[in-house]
């Protein structure tokens, strides 16, 4: 199963900041773009769908390591979505609030998704495999279609 698009996560947060603000940095990290950690993320959902049951451990690994990145991204969006309320249109607070939503939603039946592969044997990681890819894609759905909605 082919894994859909890169994310859209970074205009949303884009488009309330006014630019693309650091993902994730620290005083001592170098500045990372939202369009890196989308791209690190689309890349590693991309390489999970590739990995055999003989890899499931670290195709599992990297799936956490990308979903903890996702949940930074979402933080950051609703961080963006608060400090930008003031300066928001009703129309534009409404979408904004209706977008994180689906996005918390969509991304906790990934999680649960995801549980499913972590726990999974090797007889069944293809078909959660499978589980996990089509929850990905229903997140990226998702979030090109919060961005789509913030955007307008």
């Amino acid at each position: 199963m082919n894994i859909r698009n890169t994310l859209c996560m970074t205009a949303l947060a884009a488009a309330l900041t006014a630019g693309a603000a650091p993902a994730m940095a620290s005083e001592t990290a170098p500045f990372v773009t939202a369009k890196e950690v989308r791209t690190e993320i689309s890349e590693s959902m991309d390489a999970i769908a590739k990995y055999t049951a003989q890899e499931r451990k670290q195709a599992v690994a990297e799936a956490e390591e990308a979903m903890n990145k996702l949940d930074a991204e979402i933080d950051r969006y609703g961080k963006a979505m608060r400090e930008n309320w003031s300066e928001m249109s009703e129309d534009a607070r409404a979408s904004a609030e209706k977008g994180l939503a689906k996005l918390q939603a969509a991304r906790a039946e990934l999680g649960d998704r995801y549980e499913a592969l972590k726990d999974s044997t090797a007889d069944a990681w293809d078909e959660l495999k499978a589980d996990f890819a089509a929850a990905w894609d229903s997140f990226s759905e998702t979030w090109d279609s919060a961005d789509k909605n913030i955007t307008q």
